[in-house]
């Protein structure tokens, strides 16, 4: 039976929903199964605009095209350990070194408060290989990702709570994708507001507080619905401490940990690699011949072996099962030492506070879909966190927690026909003619806003499809290119018309056109995949999940003056970020 939509993760949506108008509800459920789709038809599609061996990857399969029903016999969970593996790997002997008998409580500490915070506090510098798939290259950078939580990097992030004395009274664990929560502003932000409220148990949370604001202070208003945009780092999205003031986890904000990251990691895997006539199998070589991913992790060369080698090894095509998402398992509790005189137990201090602790009564998942759980002080409990123990050691870290779970995505599999037979190519290398290919396209305000708040470096920009009216002519769209030329055309199919405004050269081989999308009376409505080319012999990749067509009418009439100014020159090295 083929699939006529993804699901929310853990089926969220349909409870987010409940107590809404059902209209909003089934438009929730549409864009959040359209935007998933665009990720799968993208990640099929990979590189051929910059790279040699990475498309096509026709071993991920589209559960919307291909019929498939999960189940215990064709899914496999993969797992990986929440603890952000990097750290261990880049500092375990550093701090031996230099910490000694503390080097592990150091350790944790670092994965909770990070790498700038701890830099800072012991006058120790955290650099790490520029390259780590090159050993011959000698140069370094600082540890990251950048971000609030940026080096929370498995799919795992969380925010720590403490008392007057400095002891813990909670931890808060999210695996929820940012996208999700980008949509469901897009429909309802008085919705996201009251789930703020609900999930920190904070009623100080206003409106306003989760905002994007411009470099004036003012709201950046989404032509798409006349409201102000949403800031996946507001202040209560922010950082790893919890306060009655700021703080909280609500949903990923490290920018390697979004959900189309996953889907496209999963497609990537699917191609065989080869070197001197052997097939990889390790899992950091396969992520440095395949270009996906971060060597170290615990997630990326997870993911990326395993489906690897249900390619190689069960010549299976493989999709990420539906409902796509990062779960969280429940933690081994076994691993957790109460107080002697505890008046509750270790039990007593788990919620499940999003998602499902199992997938009874729906399609086939294995394991726990947890999206948020929380290890808090009971009511009248006679202890804090801190006078728990774990593995011997009182709890001092929400990190030392991540140690006792596992994070989870499951793929399903289909068994080849005899004639198929996987891709099986050399590591991913640079084209020798690069096309043109296109990195987002999004209203020149919220692009310039998103760059104010260096959202392209600490967390993610807006994933929402850009909407236009038929019969209308829209201005201020940026489209940032990789490899265009001011004289590259742009392919939106038949009926849309592009007229460039501004052109600007950002340098390192990147482009930013802000243009008019003039929408013909007569064009279907929909998506509308984009396609650049330089020249008229260039092959056409299009790029899905870009542009909407919808009813003249649809949207709201928002007054906005025709943008004439370029990106200043600290926006640019933002966006070279991207790039």
């Amino acid at each position: 039976m083929t699939m006529t939509k993804f699901d929310t993760p853990a089926y969220q949506g349909e409870k987010d929903f409940q107590n809404q108008p059902d209209k909003l509800k089934e438009q929730f459920l549409a864009s959040w199964s359209n935007y998933v789709n665009y990720c799968t038809i993208n990640s099929q599609m990979g590189n051929p605009w910059t790279s040699l061996y990475d498309h096509p990857r026709s071993w991920y399969y589209d559960p919307l095209v291909t019929p498939v029903i999960p189940a215990s016999s064709n899914t496999v969970p993969i797992q990986w350990t929440a603890f952000p593996n990097r750290i261990n790997h880049y500092f375990q002997g550093l701090f031996s070194h230099t910490f000694g008998e503390d080097a592990t409580d150091k350790l944790h500490e670092l994965a909770d408060i990070g790498p700038d915070a701890f830099s800072q506090k012991y006058n120790i510098t955290l650099d790490v290989p520029a390259n780590p798939c090159d050993p011959n290259n000698t140069q370094t950078k600082s540890f990251g990702p950048k971000g609030p939580r940026g080096w929370q990097d498995e799919y795992c992030e969380w925010s720590v709570t403490r008392d007057k004395n400095g002891n813990i009274t909670a931890v808060d664990f999210t695996h929820e994708n940012p996208e999700y929560w980008f949509h469901l502003w897009r429909v309802s932000p008085d919705l996201v507001l009251s789930l703020y409220q609900e999930i920190l148990n904070q009623p100080n949370v206003k409106l306003e507080d989760l905002y994007l604001y411009d470099a004036n202070n003012n709201p950046v208003i989404v032509r798409e619905t006349g409201k102000p945009a949403y800031n996946p780092i507001n202040k209560w999205n922010s950082g790893s401490a919890t306060t009655g003031l700021s703080g909280g986890a609500i949903h990923l904000t490290s920018p390697p940990n979004s959900l189309g990251a996953e889907i496209y990691l999963g497609a990537a895997a699917t191609i065989l690699r080869q070197v001197n006539g052997t097939i990889l199998k390790d899992a950091n070589q396969l992520i440095c011949a395949s270009q996906y991913g971060q060597i170290y992790r615990n997630s990326d060369p997870r993911i990326g072996q395993s489906v690897n080698l249900l390619v190689q090894d069960h010549n299976l095509l493989i999709t990420l099962t539906n409902p796509i998402a990062l779960y969280g398992q429940k933690p081994d509790l076994s691993m957790f030492e109460m107080p002697a005189n505890a008046n509750k137990t270790i039990q007593d201090c788990y919620t499940i506070v999003r998602g499902l602790e199992s997938n009874s009564g729906k399609a086939y998942y294995p394991n726990n879909m947890i999206l948020h759980s929380r290890f808090f002080v009971p009511e009248g409990a006679n202890f804090t966190l801190s006078d728990i123990k774990i593995n011997g050691v009182p709890m001092k870290w929400g990190s030392q927690i991540a140690d006792t779970f596992q994070v989870q995505l499951a793929g399903t599999g289909i068994p080849a026909s005899s004639t198929q037979k996987p891709e099986i190519f050399p590591p991913v290398a640079n084209a020798t003619v690069l096309l043109p290919n296109i990195q987002y396209v999004l209203d020149y305000d919220v692009l310039s806003a998103s760059l104010y708040n260096k959202l392209n470096t600490l967390s993610n920009l807006t994933s929402c499809i850009t909407q236009v009216e038929v019969g209308k002519t829209t201005d201020n769209i940026a489209i940032l290119t990789y490899n265009a030329t001011k004289d590259t055309q742009f392919d939106f199919g038949s009926g849309i018309s592009t007229t460039i405004s501004s052109y600007q050269d950002l340098g390192d081989n990147g482009q930013l056109f802000v243009v008019s999308l003039e929408v013909d009376s007569s064009a279907s409505t929909g998506q509308k995949p984009l396609a650049l080319y330089n020249t008229s012999g260039d092959p056409k990749y299009p790029t899905t999940g870009v542009l909407e067509v919808v009813p003249a009418g649809t949207l709201p009439s928002v007054n906005t003056k025709k943008n004439t100014s370029a990106l200043s020159e600290a926006q640019v090295e933002h966006l070279k970020a991207i790039l």
